[in-house]
């Protein structure tokens, strides 16, 4: 399980790359805007798991940290077996 996370967490990071260095000019994609639009609805996916997960990420201290883990991981930093234990601890 730890082994496909990580894995789905590195492509998950890649595709963030793959957009900023979009966005800046640095790489070039075949369709620009269909990766910005999917970008954009992730991020907005994100924004919503933020707000509805803030009070219990706020009961395991360090929210910003792991407020920003979500807005780049998204679900897979939720369903991780650490931070999974963690949330029923401080529940």
């Amino acid at each position: 399980m730890r082994a496909f996370m990580l894995l789905a967490k590195l492509m998950m990071l890649a595709f963030w790359l793959t957009v900023i260095l979009s966005l800046l000019g640095l790489v070039e994609v075949p369709n620009p805007q269909r990766l910005h639009l999917i970008a954009l609805i992730v991020l907005g996916v994100h924004v919503v798991e933020c707000l509805l997960m803030y009070r219990k990420l706020k009961k395991l201290g360090s929210t910003g940290l792991h407020l920003l883990q979500v807005m780049v991981f998204g679900v897979l930093h939720l369903r991780h077996p650490d931070t999974v234990r963690a949330i029923n601890q401080a529940l």
